[in-house]
């Protein structure tokens, strides 16, 4: 049992909806902090705890403050009960997205900065992240459109033309990007980097109806074209592990349920269509890799009708290693629970969030944004996601309202890390509320069960 008491519950109430946050990291911890065992009866079980730390909507960024063990009596104001026993998920990592606008910002900083972004994100004195998000193909964060193989929009039904050293990703700046956070959390200690891609839109002539790679028809592919489309992302995998930059998973298809957009890259599948595809295509393509395929890749509102597609379907299931979750439209934390429970063999994980300039009037603060960050990440650490991959790692300040990009849809958005005008890195207060979670959780860590209680708690010693 842990009582909150006077000195420690001033920390924790300007965290204000983070309390759960603060609370959440004792969980994981407990295990490891130095403690003393309180002695039989009640007595005992002062001294050093650990340590908390504190950001908060008044300015404090990861502030240190001690805590101490003290008897926990029936006027204790909170009390956290958990079991080391009820073991659930372990996490993976948490990470952001390599995209080309973040690739564009990066390297148009100084050697110092650059260097400090890598630190910040990946170094053990920063977020320690350990995964990483790529787009296949551009997507609405790169300047303009582009593929592996554009082949002037003609068929290329045996890839002879596609870019097999990814050279347009390496001259964007995005793999020596990659390479250099490889770098960073390697020389730090760090966990080994896990690597996923996430296609956009395939060429156009791959596409039903010769579609721009800007939306999409449905179904996106033209006929004949889904064997295409597999050996064409196996041989983006290949690509970039030529480059040293090896691949852990692939998501089927980014968003492939917005049927309805306009503006940027996409290809539409319906959820019996992504498991087609997965079962008679894209698994046995990747099949003997070692690429992990993650369906669905999109808003948590519609992941219970594409698990029952793909995850009921025994051969797309079997190539299947979770679902991919974005969190645009709310927690839906009983569509999480429900795949949790009917699929238990399959993972969960967040393979994107942001607020962008459509959703910045209720997320019109930093410390909202924040707090929004803290939220879902834990709300879904709760319900069962083994990782949480943000969107982009790094933009510039060209929205309205501060959100950047570049973005050839003038979709703009907001990072945790932005570049002024001047040059200048603005790191922003979800940069510190998503570390006190990844910097506490590394890889091989356990979600254990627990429950948050107000008031005394009868029968429980601590």
């Amino acid at each position: 049992r842990w009582a909150c008491g006077d000195d420690v519950e001033g920390g924790m109430t300007r965290m204000r909806t983070e309390l759960a946050l603060v609370l959440w990291l004792l969980v994981q911890g407990v295990a490891a902090l130095p403690h003393r065992v309180r002695a039989e009866g009640g007595e005992g079980g002062d001294g050093p705890a650990g340590t908390m730390w504190t950001t908060s909507a008044e300015g404090a960024a990861m502030e240190e403050q001690p805590l101490s063990w003290g008897k926990a009596g029936a006027y204790a104001d909170l009390n956290l009960v958990f079991s080391l026993e009820g073991k659930l998920q372990e996490i993976l990592g948490f990470g952001g997205a390599f995209t080309e606008a973040s690739a564009v910002n990066y390297w148009g900083l100084g050697k110092v900065d650059r260097l400090r972004v890598m630190e910040l994100y990946f170094g053990q004195e920063g977020n320690r992240y350990n995964m990483g998000r790529i787009p296949i193909n551009s997507c609405d964060f790169s300047p303009a459109s582009y593929s592996f193989d554009d082949n002037g929009g003609e068929p290329d039904l045996l890839l002879e033309h596609f870019d097999t050293k990814a050279s347009v990703d390496v001259k964007n700046g995005m793999i020596p990007m990659i390479i250099d956070a490889m770098t960073t959390v390697k020389n730090s200690g760090g966990d080994e980097m896990m690597l996923f891609g996430s296609p956009w839109s395939p060429p156009t002539w791959m596409k039903a109806n010769n579609h721009s790679m800007v939306g999409s028809d449905l179904p996106c592919l033209a006929e004949g074209m889904d064997q295409v489309w597999a050996d064409y992302l196996l041989l983006w995998v290949k690509a970039y592990g030529a480059q040293g930059v090896p691949i852990w998973g692939i998501t089927a298809q980014n968003e492939p349920g917005f049927v309805d957009n306009v503006e940027w890259e996409a290809c539409s599948f319906t959820a019996p269509q992504q498991a087609a595809f997965i079962r008679d295509h894209l698994g046995p393509t990747l099949n003997g890799s070692g690429v992990k395929i993650i369906a669905f890749d999109d808003d948590k509102s519609a992941l219970k009708e594409w698990a029952d597609a793909v995850l009921a379907d025994p051969l797309a299931a079997s190539y299947t290693w979770g679902m991919g979750l974005h969190w645009y439209f709310g927690d839906l934390t009983d569509n999480m629970r429900y795949v949790r429970d009917a699929y238990p063999s399959a993972h969960m994980l967040a393979t994107e969030g942001c607020t962008c300039v459509y959703d910045q009037r209720e997320f019109n603060t930093s410390w909202r944004r924040a707090q929004r960050y803290a939220h879902d990440a834990i709300s879904d650490l709760n319900t069962g996601v083994v990782g949480w991959v943000d969107w982009n790692l790094l933009l510039d300040i060209s929205g309205p309202g501060g959100t950047g990009g570049p973005n050839h849809a003038n979709n703009t958005c907001f990072a945790h890390i932005h570049v002024a005008a001047n040059k200048s890195l603005v790191v922003h207060q979800s940069y510190y509320t998503m570390g006190h979670l990844s910097r506490f959780l590394p890889r091989g860590s356990r979600v254990v069960t627990h429950s948050l209680i107000k008031g005394s708690v009868q029968g429980i010693e601590g």
